[in-house]
């Protein structure tokens, strides 16, 4: 396979002129650019990125069937870069507009850095732990329960006795700019986004049942438990599950919450309404109902994988995500459509300017920042 510049391919993305190679090729260069949290790309940077993924796929595309080649490429880039939009409009343009003499908007000289990992844990007896400043290793014992931060920066939770009570209550709670993970008693994931919470008693199960409270947004990969059905409750509704993966976005100031399934199946419900999700389908419940309609679930949790993705979102639907994990103020301007639709996609480890700078490459709506104040101007 002939190794390529990154930059000739994304520009074949950008003009819609691409082949299978190309597009695989441009997801896992935005996967690797991710993982490095590259902010300030120079040629150097880029090179070394690009030659790294050239390495990755000739050692697949040597070792390898064909359709495993691609099937495994695709694994490793899915939930980084599944659309195509994601590319051309949002990392391309902005990477190389100063390589075609586009010069960008002077937004402000000072700007917001991204969120980090971070939480508060806050104990039955009332403790709260600031889980950034805690040191790895176990934190806390409760009914039971064993309490302790992983090398990796997860809370983990380990039942290693005979009392473990229902009644003993925690929450894990996050910021604005700060998001988390927590291993619950049965082994199963969830990744909190910022300004959100979960509660839930030390040995998780209450009654039979595997129950946790959420509010804000948060991705569940659930252990198997056929004896012990898993049920997440927010304000709104309740989705039960006996394993499966899901994400649910119940923020305070959404219009609705939304349950994604990514696999498995889930039973969403809410007052009187009752619904099953497929793989790939999203609910949007309100107190008027559920309603469903088919998405990329991976395009949905894009989150968790430190990605922006915008489709067809209205520009208020993107200022609220971008307050959240910048925590910062966003004040509009008389005249400013709040319900116009955007798209594109760019990393959220990138400074709040960049993110802007994007969203300002494709519309025209302008912003400007002062302090922790984002202004959207005409």
């Amino acid at each position: 396979m002939a190794k390529k510049n990154i930059q000739d391919i994304l520009e074949k993305v950008d003009t819609g002129k691409f082949g299978p190679k190309e597009e695989q090729a441009a997801k896992l260069w935005l996967f690797q650019l991710n993982q490095n949290k590259v902010l300030n790309h120079s040629d150097e940077k880029l090179q070394e990125v690009s030659d790294k993924m050239w390495a990755v796929i000739e050692q697949q595309h040597d070792a390898k069937p064909a359709k495993q080649r691609l099937n495994q490429l695709w694994f490793r880039v899915a939930g980084m870069a599944a659309a195509i939009a994601f590319i051309a409009l949002g990392v391309y343009f902005f990477n190389y507009k100063s390589k075609t003499g586009t010069n960008g908007t002077n937004l402000t000289v000072q700007d917001v850095i991204p969120g980090n990992v971070g939480a508060t844990l806050t104990l039955a007896n009332g403790k709260k732990i600031k889980l950034s400043d805690a040191v790895n290793g176990e934190l806390a014992k409760e009914a039971g329960v064993t309490i302790s931060k992983s090398s990796d920066g997860k809370l983990v939770y380990e039942i290693k006795g005979s009392d473990a009570h229902p009644n003993k209550i925690n929450t894990l709670s996050t910021a604005k700019g700060e998001t988390y993970q927590v291993r619950l008693p049965d082994g199963s994931l969830v990744y909190l986004n910022a300004a959100s919470s979960l509660t839930y008693s030390t040995s998780l199960v209450e009654n039979g049942k595997r129950i946790v409270r959420l509010s804000g947004e948060g991705y569940f990969e659930i252990a198997k438990d056929k004896a012990h059905p898993f049920i997440v409750k927010t304000d709104h509704q309740q989705v039960e599950v006996l394993g499966t993966h899901f994400n649910i976005n119940c923020y305070a100031d959404e219009p609705d919450t939304k349950t994604t399934l990514v696999e498995g199946s889930v039973k969403v419900s809410n007052n009187q309404h009752v619904s099953v999700l497929n793989p790939n389908q999203q609910s949007s419940s309100t107190d008027r109902g559920i309603s469903i309609k088919n998405v990329n679930a991976e395009d949905e949790i894009s989150w968790k994988e430190g990605i922006f993705l915008f489709q067809d979102e209205t520009l208020a639907s993107i200022m609220r995500r971008i307050s959240r994990w910048y925590d910062v103020d966003v004040v509009y301007a008389d005249g400013v459509d709040k319900d116009q639709l955007l798209g594109g996609g760019i990393s959220r480890y990138n400074n709040v300017s960049v993110v802007l700078e994007m969203l300002e490459s494709t519309t025209n709506i302008h912003f400007k920042i002062e302090g922790r104040r984002i202004f959207v101007m005409k």
